[in-house]
């Protein structure tokens, strides 16, 4: 059974938005490109919070997409503890950034917080952990990808084919 339509949307466009925020994240931090880098980042971030919290609200009212008899007890464990697992490192990661940011110079955050907290010890703290965040994240989206490398060329499944774009995998 497919996920619906909205369901889809939103998984790519996070997706997407990930790896965007990836991308602008290396390309400010090697100094690649200049603070244009820095403000998309940051309004990423914003936009990245806004997904997050709308797919908690999605899986609360609504499940976690359409069941599938052909999965395992353990592989179903493991897609739930990941989800989890991706969900509370997404909200940890955007809102250590979100402190980080508050703290520059020309921050383009809507609400920031206070300068003084951003700048201090605490705060660097949170710089560090957002900096340090990215590896785990990395590990649990590489689980994510993994699971599907696994249904769609070991099982043979529709679990990829659920939630891909097109109606044809």
């Amino acid at each position: 059974m497919r996920y619906s339509f909205g369901i889809i949307v939103l998984h790519w466009t996070t997706a997407a938005l990930m790896f965007a925020l990836a991308t602008s994240g290396l390309l400010y931090s090697f100094k690649i490109v200049g603070s244009n880098a820095l403000i998309f980042h940051q309004w990423g971030g914003q936009l990245l919070l806004v997904l997050v919290f709308i797919w908690i609200g999605v899986r609360l009212a609504f499940g976690v997409g359409p069941p599938n008899s052909e999965h395992l007890w353990w592989e179903k464990i493991l897609a739930a503890l990941v989800k989890i697992t991706l969900y509370a490192l997404l909200i940890a990661y955007v809102v250590t950034g979100y402190i980080t940011a508050s703290g520059l110079r020309n921050a383009e955050l809507l609400f920031p917080i206070d300068v003084a907290f951003a700048r201090s010890d605490l705060g660097d703290l949170f710089m560090e952990a957002h900096f340090a965040l990215k590896w785990v994240l990395l590990v649990v989206l590489g689980l994510h990808v993994l699971g599907t490398i696994k249904h769609s060329f070991i099982d043979r499944d529709n679990t990829f084919r659920n939630i891909w774009i097109t109606k044809k995998g």
